[in-house]
């Protein structure tokens, strides 16, 4: 899985949120997880993270970095 900081998660609902708007443009079965008190969201090692990036960006939950 490849990891992004995404200091704007706060909750359960920013989490749902993240985890819609990957999945609306990347498919239902997209692999996302998304670790609220770690403020990180998690994708399939496939995922383009520039998309990834971008959707979430769009969303309201710009990415800080990505982590090795």
């Amino acid at each position: 899985m490849q990891r992004l900081k995404v200091p704007n998660l706060h909750c359960g609902g920013c989490a749902t949120a993240v985890t819609r708007a990957i999945r609306e443009h990347m498919g239902a079965k997209a692999e996302v997880e998304v670790d609220v008190a770690a403020k990180e969201v998690r994708v399939s090692d496939s995922t383009d993270l520039q998309v990834v990036t971008f959707l979430l960006h769009g969303a309201g939950y710009p990415v800080e970095r990505v982590l090795e």
